[in-house]
């Protein structure tokens, strides 16, 4: 051989191995990655879905198009007609024997196109093997939710498969029949053997029946349909869509019949003439009459033909959207006096002073800013301090490649491999300094090997010294894939397409890889049929920091349920605008640092959660294995109970009452912004916000495109009137009066979620009674009318230096019941310019605006702004700020108690407006 053919075979090799061998590389190390976590179950369960598919899709094609093509060759002429294309002798000459061979050929490769789209639809299958029965039925057509959700989507794919293929093996037998001579090509129109129209109208006949299934099938999508005012089957629905295409399934049947009816006269014409008229009613009975219904029928009598589908909705969407056990209580708020405030100061001991958002960069720079390192998130749990349970920001000082120094190989996978434990300060208490009173967070094991923020791979226990934490460790786990021999290291180097994985001599028979080191990206990676929040929250546990991450089951096909559509969510969100039944079904907890990861299940009557549950019954653990110390931990889910409040606050009403839904609908609250630009205060004195807009089209959308208040969590006393207190740390929501413009600003109601073990996924909702003088005023209008007094509106103007100054920012705007009355809490932060570092600007803590009634006051600390609120005020609020030691005298653990050094401003309100005085007189 040539030195040319050489170096071509050479060549062809290279790219066989990378693109073949890649694949199976990848393969291979897929497979280490989920045995390492001894989830190899959920590895071959997956497999073995898909290539079940496969198997039976290829099989079903290649006897489907091979006993078509074997009865085309036996239709087949004994020999050629005179006039036969001469493009079919020269084929035939080409070919010769071998002919009967390419035809099956072809065949097989046809069979594997087509079953190699099956593989994508595993999950519906595994839920379609293990269906559960929801024992709610639809009341359409009274078939149990689970058909809808477990069986309909892969009866569906089969239907429209199998209608392709046919078509496939249609295109094919023509073509064998056209070069077997069955089709001779004379003028003016080719000539057509009896046998080959036979064999062709048996396969058109088929078309026609798998169409009717289709249409027998589309019957139960329908309970989806968005044509009429709610989704579901609506009045132009059942009485005019459904109907059509009971007709099309009667036309496809006897087109079908038709079409046979060729075999034996030979005829197309009867078929043909059905065929267009199949595609005329097609047209006109499944598209125009149900739009002609619904316009000259439904909408001018609305009220009276969609009653009966709105309440079907509405009962579909609270069941689907867990809204059917939620406690509604009453609340009527009074005037409230010094004494009654000083003997109910619980609730505001609990007031969130440091907001997660505002103090993100505060975090960062006091204790996070590290080369290597970042923080990338804060995050609100409660942890006991020594007084009790109290809300706590914690944040994760995560592995920031971008920020590390060593840019080499080693560096970015050997030596720098994690981050470094946690930070926590309680939300409630701010150092005179201003800064968070930073607790100690022991931990035996800091370090964070897995994050939210992490990508890439990292490889432990190497001769390459890792970037210490506390004091120099080695990884101990045994999640990481150990790169115990020379076909390990290879397979990875082709999977990465890094060739210092094998070259590197630092790696040894004890290093493990760790890949897959997001925490959403390993939990997608080992159950991707749930959906994930994307919010996972550190915890300190036994020891070690794990991540906990709420998982989601859903699905779009719940009959006549509500989807979630433009909802406010956080963004990204695990959740999707089509989806129209949410549970959050299970809790995944990652240990930070081995990796090792738990799917705990929180809802047992789950349909969807117990199907994946027979697929795979080793992957789930029950919650009664939880570690009682991480009960503690779980919160509510922030993005579901947005969807479920926004929701509730249509859907509470009696669906009698849809029309007048003015009067009885709520709107979740209308969000006061961060900065104080973003309000603006009407002639009336209402608020609204600077950047509404007009009314959303859709019914059940937000009223306007105005933000609507964040659910913040909280403690909060669930006790009733004269009963002793229970406190339980809950989420907490807003609502008004709803109004298509946003004018309604009222306190209507609020509801909450409780996180507390005991009472997990409780959803209760204290609707505010209308007094003589009306509800208080909500969210948006408290805190215009407190930017708007004189004393906070100069402090505004006084902090609130623009472009390349401070900048004014507030926190939540907490909602504090206290005795018979309600209080509403405000942070007033400011925002520093930094001299030094990535951040921009540093959020501080200042002072703290207090509002009752129609009046607001601000200063440095609650205690303080209740003293002018209430005259004769002289409760004790405990730590606060300022006092951030603990009464006995004791100074709690904290990690700096003197963070800087540079002076701080802490003068009382009255001084700083005498300065704003003579800035600006």
């Amino acid at each position: 051989m040539s030195g040319r053919g050489i170096l071509i075979g050479l060549g062809a090799l290279f790219l066989f191995v990378l693109i073949f061998g890649r694949a199976i590389a990848r393969f291979y190390v897929d497979y280490l990655w989920h045995d390492a976590l001894g989830r190899d179950d959920v590895f071959w369960g997956v497999i073995g879905a898909k290539a079940t598919l496969f198997a039976m899709f290829f099989t079903v094609f290649a006897v489907l198009a091979s006993l078509n093509l074997f009865i085309a060759d036996k239709a087949a002429p004994s020999s050629f007609p005179a006039n036969v294309h001469p493009y079919v002798e020269r084929f035939h000459e080409l070919f010769g024997k071998r002919l009967r061979l390419l035809r099956y050929a072809v065949a097989l490769l046809f069979a594997i196109l087509l079953a190699l789209p099956a593989i994508s639809i595993w999950q519906d299958w595994l839920l379609f093997r293990n269906a559960r029965e929801f024992g709610i039925a639809d009341p359409q057509f009274g078939a149990d939710v689970g058909f809808y959700v477990f069986q309909l989507p892969f009866l569906s794919f089969v239907l429209n498969w199998a209608f392709a293929s046919v078509i496939v093996v249609l295109l094919l037998t023509t073509a064998a029949h056209i070069l077997n001579g069955g089709v001779v090509f004379v003028s003016p129109v080719p000539v057509v053997r009896q046998a080959t129209k036979a064999h062709l109208a048996v396969l058109l006949a088929l078309l026609a029946v798998l169409k009717a299934g289709d249409y027998w099938l589309d019957r139960y999508d329908v309970t989806n349909s968005q044509r009429g005012i709610v989704q579901g089957a609506t009045y132009s629905v059942v009485k005019a869509q459904l109907p059509a295409i009971m007709l099309l399934i009667l036309i496809a049947l006897l087109t079908a019949g038709l079409y046979l009816s060729v075999v034996r006269t030979g005829s197309w014409r009867l078929p043909l003439i059905a065929s267009a008229l199949w595609l005329v009613i097609a047209l006109v009975g499944g598209i125009i009459y149900p739009a002609v219904v619904q316009s000259l029928v439904v909408n001018p009598n609305q009220e009276s033909r969609e009653q009966p589908y709105i309440e079907r909705n509405v009962i579909a969407t609270r069941q689907a959207l867990g809204l059917t056990d939620i406690e509604v209580l009453t609340v009527d708020f009074d005037t409230l006096t010094a004494t009654e405030v000083e003997g109910d100061l619980e609730p505001l001991k609990n007031v969130r002073l440091l907001n997660p958002t505002q103090m993100k960069t505060r975090f960062l720079v006091d204790r996070g800013e590290v080369a290597g390192l970042t923080i990338d998130d804060l995050d609100v749990d409660r942890y006991d301090l020594g007084d009790g349970a109290e809300e706590v920001l914690v944040a994760a000082r995560e592995l920031q490649l971008g920020g590390v120094t060593n840019r080499s190989w080693q560096g970015l996978h050997l030596i720098n491999t994690r981050g470094c434990g946690l930070i926590a300060a309680p939300t409630g208490r701010v150092l005179e300094s201003q800064r968070p009173d930073y607790q100690t967070v022991e931990l035996e094991r800091p370090e964070l090997y897995f994050s939210p923020t992490l990508s890439g791979y990292g490889i432990a226990n190497t001769d390459s010294s890792e970037r210490e934490c506390d004091e120099p460790h080695t990884y101990e786990g045994t999640a990481g894939v150990e790169m115990s021999s020379f076909t390990r290291r290879a397979a990875f180097a082709l999977a990465f397409l890094d060739y210092n994985v094998l070259g590197s001599g630092a790696i040894n028979g004890d290093s493990q890889m760790l890949w897959v080191r997001g925490i959403n990206d390993r939990l997608n990676k080992l159950a991707p049929f749930l959906s994930y929040d994307t919010d996972p929250y550190p915890v300190a546990l036994d020891g070690r920091a794990v991540w906990v991450t709420d998982a989601y089951t859903t699905t779009s096909r719940y009959p006549y349920g509500q989807s979630i559509g433009d909802v406010q969510r956080s963004r990204p969100s695990g959740l999707s605008d089509n989806d129209n039944y949410v549970r959050n079904s299970v809790k995944a907890v990652v240990d930070a640092y081995t990796g090792d990861v738990t799917f705990y299940v929180v809802d047992e009557q789950d349909p969807i959660l117990r199907a994946w549950r027979g697929a795979f019954p080793d992957l789930f653990t029950s919650l009664d294995e939880m570690p009682d110390e991480l009960r503690q931990h779980l919160r509510y889910p922030e993005d579901l109970f947005r969807v479920q409040t926004d929701v509730y606050s249509k859907y509470r009403i009696d669906p009698a009452l849809f029309f007048q839904r003015d009067g009885n609908a709520w709107s979740v609250a209308q969000a006061p912004g961060t900065d104080p630009s973003q309000l603006i205060v009407s002639a009336g004195g209402a608020t609204t916000d600077a950047g509404t807009s007009t009314a959303a089209q859709d019914t059940f959308a937000t009223e306007s495109d105005a933000d609507r208040f964040i659910p913040y969590y909280t403690f909060f006393d669930t006790s009733a009137p004269g009963e002793e207190s229970n406190e339980e740390f809950v989420m907490l929501r807003p609502m008004v009066p709803f109004s298509t413009g946003d004018e309604r600003t009222e306190l209507q109601a609020y509801m909450t979620a409780s996180s507390d073990p005991d009472t997990y996924g409780q959803l209760t909702t204290y609707i505010v009674e209308d007094t003589d003088g009306g509800l208080p005023d909500g969210p948006l209008r408290v805190a215009g009318n407190a930017e708007s007094t004189e004393e906070i509106s100069r402090r505004i103007s006084l902090d609130n230096v623009g472009d390349g100054g401070t900048q004014v920012r507030f926190g939540d705007l907490q909602l504090v019941p206290v005795a018979d009355g309600l209080i509403y809490v405000r942070p007033y932060y400011v925002s520093v310019p930094e001299s030094t570092g990535d951040v921009g600007a540093v959020t501080e803590f200042r002072e703290v605006i207090v509002s009752y009634n129609d009046r607001s006051v601000i200063e440095p600390t609650i205690g303080e702004a209740l003293a002018r609120l209430f005259p004769g005020f002289e409760g004790d609020l405990g730590k606060v700020v300022g006092t951030a030691s603990d009464p006995d005298g004791e100074d709690p653990e904290v990690i700096d108690e003197d963070p800087v050094d540079e002076p701080v401003n802490t003068g009382s309100a009255a001084e700083l407006l005498s300065r704003a005085d003579e800035l600006f007189l």
